[in-house]
């Protein structure tokens, strides 16, 4: 059976153009959890396979990512934080104030990539990333003079 997109389609943004068009608006756990998902070029069934100790726990470690990524929703138990973690790079801590903290005491996040202050991509070529703009680092915005060191 062939699927026919309505003209409205377009493909997925790409780090970069997601940063330079993303908004001021505080940014939730869940996304901050997808953000550093992509930035480690990660599908969700990737993740879960890796999480998974068996097959039999395939189905519900694709649940668990699903709901992570839900807005509204967050980890209960710093273990899930840290089985994450050993999947793809993030922050826990990060990830708690974005769910826990009052929106004008959150830290900085990328919104292209998810990093921060404590987290910043990180190159041999270039060392860590800065900020370029108030929602975008440099890693993500290449082109564009750094206005704050991450570090």
């Amino acid at each position: 059976m062939m699927h026919v997109f309505p003209r409205t389609f377009t493909m997925p943004m790409q780090r970069g153009e997601r940063a330079a068009t993303a908004s001021a608006a505080p940014l939730t756990s869940a996304a901050y959890i997808k953000l550093r998902r992509e930035a480690a070029g990660m599908s969700i069934k990737e993740v879960a396979g890796m999480l998974a100790r068996n097959a039999d726990e395939v189905a519900p470690a694709l649940d668990l990512i699903h709901a992570l990524e839900t807005p509204g929703n967050t980890a209960r138990r710093p273990e899930t934080l840290e089985a994450l973690r050993s999947v793809f790079p993030f922050d826990p801590d990060v990830y708690r104030q974005l769910a826990t903290d009052p929106v004008d005491s959150r830290p900085r996040i990328c919104r292209g990539c998810g990093c921060s202050h404590w987290d910043p991509c990180t190159s041999d070529e270039h060392g860590a990333c800065a900020w370029a703009t108030d929602t975008a680092c440099t890693a993500c915005l290449p082109d564009t003079a750094p206005v704050e060191c991450c570090q």
